[in-house]
C-alpha cells in the first residue's frame, strides 16, 4: 500500500525551514487513527525532518497503516548565532505540536485522532519530548491530548553526560547556558509530579550498543520518573544498533506500535 507524504507544511507564520513539518498517512482509513510525532536528534545543532521518511513510513508500515506519522524541524544552536539556544528548540516543539493539535487544515489531518498523541523522540529529540512534558508550566496547553511519550538513545541528564564524556561541551555550551544544565535536564523536572501529565505513559529505550550516549541515562531517569510518582513507566534496554542505526531498525518500529497499541 502506497503511504501518502506531504512535505514542508508551516507550523509558524514564517518562511523559515526550521518551523515546517513533513506528515506520513494511509491512503485509506475506516476510522481516526493515533498521531505519532517524531523529534530528531543531533545534538540540538544538526539534522533534518528529510532524513526520517523511512523511519515515519517504517512505522506506518509495522502498524499495518493504522497510524500517522509527523516529522518535524526546530532551529538548531551554531557556534556563530547565541540566540538559538535552550528554550529555542523546546518552544519550537511545542508549537509544532500545538499546530498539529488545533489546526484543522493541514493533509491527513481528517484521519487524526487528536485525542490520542504519541511523542517520540531520539537523542536530543528525546530531550525536548520528555521536557515538554515534564514541564506543562512552560505553556503547552493541550497536555490532555499527549498520551506517551517514547524516548530512544535520549539526553536527560545534562551534568552527568559531561561527567561521562567532557568533549560533549562543545555542542551543550552551544544549546545551554552553564546556568540552565541542571534545570534543563528532564530528569531534574522529573522530580516535580504534575497534575497535568500523570496520564501520560513513558518508555525509555536505550540500545546497549549506543556508542554515544549510555545507558545509565535511560535508567536513572525512568528510575527517577517512578520514585516521583509516574504511573505508567516502561524501561528497555537492549541490542537495538547504534545510536542512529536503531532508528532505522524494524524492531525498534514495532516497539512503537506496541507502545501506541498497548
Amino acid at each position: 500500500m502506497l503511504i501518502q507524504s506531504h512535505h514542508d507544511i508551516p507550523y509558524l507564520a514564517n518562511s523559515s525551514s526550521r518551523h515546517k513539518l513533513d506528515i506520513y498517512f494511509p491512503p485509506i482509513s475506516p476510522a481516526t487513527v493515533p498521531l505519532v510525532v517524531y523529534v530528531h536528534g543531533g545534538a540540538w545543532r544538526t539534522g533534518d525532518k528529510s532524513e526520517f521518511q523511512k523511519t515515519a513510513e517504517g512505522i506506518i508500515r509495522a502498524s499495518n497503516y493504522r497510524l500517522v506519522v509527523a516529522v518535524i524541524n526546530y532551529q538548531l544552536s551554531n557556534k556563530d548565532d547565541e540566540s538559538v539556544r535552550h528554550p529555542s528548540h523546546l518552544l519550537d516543539t511545542m508549537a509544532a505540536v500545538r499546530f498539529l493539535i488545533t489546526d484543522q487544515s493541514y493533509p491527513g489531518r481528517s484521519i487524526v485522532d487528536h485525542s490520542r498523541v504519541y511523542l517520540v523522540g531520539h537523542s536530543a529529540g528525546a530531550h525536548l519530548s520528555t521536557l515538554m512534558t515534564l514541564c506543562p508550566h512552560l505553556g503547552f496547553e493541550h497536555m490532555q491530548h499527549i498520551q506517551g511519550v517514547l524516548g530512544i538513545g535520549g539526553i536527560y541528564n545534562i551534568p552527568k553526560l559531561l561527567k561521562y564524556n567532557s568533549d560533549y561541551s562543545d555542542f551543550i555550551d552551544m544549546a545551554f547556558a552553564p546556568s540552565q544544565f541542571a534545570d534543563a535536564s528532564p530528569h531534574h523536572q522529573a522530580q516535580n509530579l504534575h497534575d497535568q501529565a500523570q496520564h501520560v505513559r513513558f518508555m525509555i529505550i536505550n540500545s546497549s550498543q549506543d556508542e554515544l550516549v549510555p545507558s545509565e541515562q535511560a535508567t536513572d531517569f525512568a528510575g527517577q520518573l517512578v520514585s516521583t510518582g509516574y504511573n505508567d513507566i516502561t524501561l528497555i534496554v537492549r541490542d537495538l544498533g547504534g545510536h542512529d542505526e536503531s532508528l532505522f531498525n524494524p524492531k525498534f518500529w514495532d516497539i512503537v506500535v506496541q507502545f501506541v497499541f498497548a
